[in-house]
């Protein structure tokens, strides 16, 4: 049957070829057809609106899902070869663009917070302080002397209290920058002695004081400059920072400039900067040679390399010596003007042998801190220079620890003070965590915690940023110790209750005041407001300035 039928289909095709031919067209015209109709109801279906069912809603026990709390992370540090303005995260916050352009008004808080991107297809990175890449800075080269890493913050909330820094302590910064950009001297210096005569005569920041003089301005100066170099802000930089209070920008990498260049311009041959002998003012020289050393980290400028490393030489060079002739710490005055005094015959063998032991621990430190600065950003320090620190401090322990097996009494306060002296000098001296004289110092500090009592007598700065560093080093939020943070966390939170409430919050416009620490402070009869608001800049840029060495 089949067959038959294929042969008759055969026959059919030899003897009529047109029929066939015609059969073959409306088989592929109707194919056609069939593709265009089913393109066209599947349009229609893709068109039909969507319909939506409302029901009434169902009570049911599921609780929702709480949101963790928005952490503030200082990711970046504001970029030197952009120009923009640094702000507060508050500041930031407030920022509504107008769509038509006026006349920026200076009081207020103003800026481009939002990181848009440039023309050159890189990111603008944001304007705000408290948001940046610590361990960056202009030309994305890295820093050595802030951290590598983002700190961990808290919540944005002011005076929140957190393992990092907050908004509150950024805002606090900045504010610090603010008042130290409005009392520097036309020669880039900052001053004990001039303090005052940058505020209006009928209403100064702290009342005229007779007493202040010029001797310590070189160290003034330089506190200054580490608060700004602290936040990654170089000489050449390109940032503002406007002040609000008195509704006047400024360039900022002029502020770090200007200072830079009056202490390059004070330095001498010996690579010291104080008019007095040798060392005897050894903050003017720790604290020159830090910033030197970070202005060059930071800058790479060619001209500042030689100066900082005149001040390290001779940082070195006053490094007392014991009688077998290895190093120790460093006192008052510079063992190698010792040495030539008494090899020209102007001391006594008694009076060498007092000035040979004359070792302190707090200037030892602030050696040892300047020699980590310089580390940081590339210079070499010998070996042998940091063990003598080293060896000064382990020698020091007993005397440090004092009080620390004394039962149900407060430790000694002085005590704190040599225990955190004593930790940063181990920890930036090449000494590693397992040190236990680290466990038993920072209880003591724990002991300790920042307060400022109803009389006001508790406020003591200088140990508050001692302590803030120590601790921060090994019981911080970078700490590699495991189950770190029992003592960083209790000091961190009495740090931003205690500090934070003490600077100057005064928003009326022509406000001096705003943004210093004005009161009078334990051990602090030099500087007052002036050395105050450099230190306390500098305890709130603990989070991120120096990375950890323990890791």
């Amino acid at each position: 049957m089949h067959r038959r039928f294929l042969r008759w289909i055969v026959t059919l095709a030899k003897n009529s070829p047109w029929l066939m031919i015609a059969i073959g067209l409306h088989v592929i015209i109707a194919a056609a057809m069939s593709i265009v109709y089913i393109r066209h109801e599947m349009k229609k279906a893709d068109a039909a609106p969507t319909s939506i069912e409302i029901r009434a809603h169902r009570d049911d026990s599921t609780p929702a899902v709480a949101l963790p709390p928005e952490e503030f992370d200082r990711q970046r540090i504001p970029d030197n070869d952009k120009k923009m303005e640094l702000v507060s995260h508050e500041e930031m916050q407030a920022f509504v663009p107008a769509e038509e352009q006026v006349e920026p008004d200076y009081f207020e808080d103003i800026g481009d917070p939002t990181g848009s991107e440039d023309s050159d297809g890189g990111p603008d990175l944001s304007t705000s302080i408290g948001v940046g890449q610590p361990g960056r800075r202009g030309r994305d080269v890295g820093s050595g002397i802030l951290t590598k890493r983002p700190g961990r913050g808290g919540q944005p909330e002011f005076g929140r209290t957190a393992d990092g820094p907050t908004t509150g302590t950024e805002g606090a910064v900045l504010e610090g920058l603010r008042w130290l950009i409005r009392h520097q001297d036309e020669d880039g210096s900052w001053g004990a002695d001039t303090v005052t005569e940058h505020c209006e005569p009928s209403a100064p920041c702290i009342p005229p004081d007779a007493t202040q003089d010029a001797v310590y301005n070189v160290g003034m100066t330089s506190l200054s400059l580490l608060a700004f170099l602290g936040q990654g802000i170089s000489i050449d930089s390109k940032l503002e920072i406007v002040d609000t209070a008195m509704g006047k920008p400024h360039k900022v990498g002029d502020v770090v400039m200007r200072g830079v260049r009056w202490l390059v311009e004070r330095q001498k041959e010996d690579g010291s900067f104080s008019d007095s002998e040798p060392f005897a003012y050894p903050e003017n020289e720790t604290l020159s040679a830090m910033a030197l050393c970070e202005a060059y980290g930071l800058s790479h400028n060619r001209e500042l390399k030689r100066p900082a490393q005149q001040a390290l030489d001779f940082l070195i060079a006053a490094q007392r010596r014991n009688p077998d002739g290895s190093r120790t710490g460093w006192g008052l005055g510079s063992w190698a003007d010792i040495e030539e005094r008494f090899a020209r015959g102007e001391l006594e063998q008694a009076e060498y042998e007092v000035a040979r032991g004359a070792v302190d621990l707090s200037v030892t430190c602030w050696v040892v801190m300047a020699l980590r600065s310089a580390q940081s950003c590339g210079f070499d320090v010998p070996d042998e220079v940091l063990q003598g620190a080293l060896a000064h401090a382990e020698a020091s322990a007993p005397e440090a620890l004092q009080g620390d097996a004394v039962a149900g009494k407060a430790l000694p306060h002085d005590a704190a003070r040599r225990a955190a002296l004593g930790m940063l000098i181990r920890a930036f001296a090449g000494r590693d965590a397992s040190d236990d004289y680290y466990e038993s110092a920072a209880r003591m500090i724990a002991e300790d915690l920042p307060e400022v009592g109803e009389d006001g007598l508790g406020v003591d700065f200088y140990y508050w940023y001692f302590a803030t560093l120590a601790l921060n080093q090994y019981d911080g939020p970078d700490s590699p110790r495991a189950g770190a943070g029992d003592y960083w966390k209790p000091w961190n939170k009495a740090l931003v209750r205690s500090l934070l409430p003490l600077q100057d919050d005064d928003s009326a416009r022509g406000a001096c005041s705003r943004g210093g620490w004005l009161s009078a402070a334990r051990g602090n009869q030099r500087g007052r407001a002036l050395y105050n608001t450099a230190l306390n800049v500098l305890t709130l840029e603990v989070y991120y300035r120096f990375e950890n060495v323990f890791k």
